[in-house]
Parts: structure tokens; C-alpha cells; sequence
């Protein structure tokens, strides 16, 4: 059982203050905090007959996320070999050329997965946004823009996967729209990887809501603030395991068990290198477990150290 005991957490708080700046004093004191937390990743120890339907899976991105998609999709075919294929929805921006569709394409060709390219909509033009581009939004538009899908599984392009994602996409919904992990004792949960049933969306007409409140609402994370304000009762919790985030924080020792933990350090699905500072950035500069990132990065031939 990993145990993230007074000591370590002394320790990890004592590391985290000394650095030359906020990255290099977060770097130290996650080293840490989460040392020993994953044990194994990107391997499907329990055999079984391939999957037989294409899972929908959805990411988002403008010009500039291409080749961070290239690295997440790249990492859940490896992590999917002889177990399932997917339906690849990339929702996209105007300035996602035939050249960088290539990127992408090239990523998928040799697998049996098949690859689509959605162009996003201007429902959300008017939508606040802050810092964030436009195609922060597209996540919101997948039950529009892909009308025959009835369920799907969104995950942001700084995930990596290390296990296929045929048991999360079964999971029955109930009457709920989405599942999610939460990072918050009040239940409060990341976008950043969804279980989306397009069908209740649809019926429910949740869809004008999100348009509303993204408008009427100037939040702080704003896709993920309308969707914690607009479905609320209505959100089935994922282990920690499909959404674990290098963000959490000591957040993570409060809101879960030693048992969801262990579950975590032997069975992670996807990791998300959701803080500031990210796997591709300049070496002495990035997060715990960036090493697994690169594992898959250098395997498409667009990133080298």
C-alpha cells in the first residue's frame, strides 16, 4: 500500500522550499510527495479476446496542440495493442492544415483505429475564455458536431495512456451524462477526461445550457466551471486511476483511500501532466514521470530531447 506518512509530507514540504523559482520548488517537492505512487504503467497484465467495436474516443486542438495530440494518441494505440481499436474524433481549428492533419494521420495508419477530422463550431465564439484558446470549447461541442455517436471518452492532449480504455467506456451511467474524477472533497471534478453520453446531452437539451453559462459566467477554468455548475447530481465518480493529475497536490492523500491509491500505483490508466510546467519543456523544468511522456514522444519522430 503506498502510505503518504507525516514524514514524507515534512519532507516533501521542506523540499518545496528551496529552488530558484515556483517550477524548480513544486519539481522538488513532488519528487517526494508522489515518489513510488506509480509502480507499473502500460501494461495490461490480464489477457483477453480483442475488443469488438472501435471505442469513440474525442481530442480537441488548434494548430498549435498537434503534435502534443500526436504523443496522447500515439500513447493509447501502444497502450491498446491486440486489445481494442477506437473511432479518433479530432476536433480542430482553422489552422489545423493538411500538413499537420498529416501529423496525425501518419500517427494512426498502421494501426486497425480509424481517425476523422472535425472542424469546430461558433457557438461558443462568444464565450469567455481568459487566457485559453478558443478550442477550449470544442470539448463541449462533440454532442453538435457528432450527432450518430451516442457515448464517447474526451481526454485533454497532456494525458498519456497506460492502459486501454475498454472497462471505462462500458461503465454504466445510470441516469447520469458524464463520469469524471473528482479533485475535490466536494466533489468538484476535472475536464480533462470524460465518459460522455451525447444521447442524454441531446435529449435533456443540455447543450444550450453550457452555450448560456459559458457566456453569462466569467469563471476561472471556464469549460470546466460550466460543466461542474450545469451537472451537478449528474456525474458518476472514476477511480483516481483514469485522471491522475501531477496537479493534485497533497489534495490527492485527502481526498482518496490507501486502497484507491494502491489501485492507482499498480492499474493507472491515463496521466495527466495538468500543472504548469509540462514534460516538454526545458530539461531541469519538468514534472515528476516526464519520462514516461518522452518514452512515447520519441517514438513519433516529432520531439527529441
Amino acid at each position: 500500500m503506498y502510505k503518504y506518512s507525516k514524514f514524507r509530507q515534512i519532507s516533501a514540504t521542506v523540499a518545496g522550499l528551496f529552488g530558484k523559482d515556483r517550477a524548480a520548488r513544486r519539481i522538488n517537492r513532488d519528487k517526494i510527495r508522489y515518489k513510488g505512487l506509480i509502480s507499473t504503467t502500460g501494461q495490461n497484465i490480464i489477457p483477453r479476446k480483442k475488443y469488438e467495436h472501435k471505442i469513440p474516443v474525442a481530442f480537441c486542438f488548434d494548430g498549435r496542440g498537434c503534435k502534443m495530440a500526436a504523443v496522447t494518441i500515439k500513447s493509447l494505440l501502444i497502450a491498446s495493442v491486440n486489445r481494442c481499436d477506437y473511432d479518433i474524433y479530432c476536433v480542430i481549428g482553422e489552422d489545423v492544415d493538411e500538413s499537420l492533419q498529416k501529423i496525425i494521420t501518419d500517427i494512426v495508419k498502421d494501426s486497425g483505429s480509424t481517425i476523422h477530422f472535425v472542424y469546430g463550431n461558433h457557438d461558443f465564439d462568444k464565450s469567455n475564455r481568459r487566457k485559453w484558446p478558443v478550442a477550449m470549447w470544442y470539448r463541449l461541442m462533440l454532442p453538435k458536431l457528432l450527432p450518430d455517436v451516442s457515448r464517447i471518452i474526451y481526454a485533454d492532449l497532456d494525458i498519456i495512456f497506460c492502459r486501454d480504455l475498454i472497462d471505462v467506456y462500458e461503465i454504466d451511467l445510470g441516469d447520469n451524462v458524464i463520469a469524471a474524477v473528482k479533485t475535490r472533497t466536494n466533489g468538484y471534478f476535472n475536464s480533462g477526461f470524460l465518459l460522455m453520453d451525447l444521447d442524454k446531452i441531446r435529449k435533456d437539451k443540455i447543450y444550450p445550457q453550457w452555450i448560456k453559462s459559458s457566456v453569462e459566467n466569467d469563471f476561472k477554468n471556464p469549460d470546466q466551471d460550466v460543466l461542474n455548475n450545469t451537472l451537478a447530481g449528474r456525474v458518476l465518480y472514476l477511480p483516481l486511476k483514469y485522471n491522475f493529475q501531477l496537479s493534485h497536490g497533497s489534495r490527492i492523500f485527502k481526498i482518496y483511500s490507501e486502497a484507491e491509491l494502491d489501485d492507482l500505483k499498480h492499474n493507472l490508466v491515463t496521466l495527466h501532466y495538468s500543472d504548469y510546467i509540462k514534460p516538454w519543456g526545458e530539461k531541469g523544468r519538468r514534472p515528476v514521470f516526464s519520462e514516461i511522456w518522452w518514452n512515447v514522444a520519441k517514438q513519433t519522430g516529432l520531439f527529441e530531447e
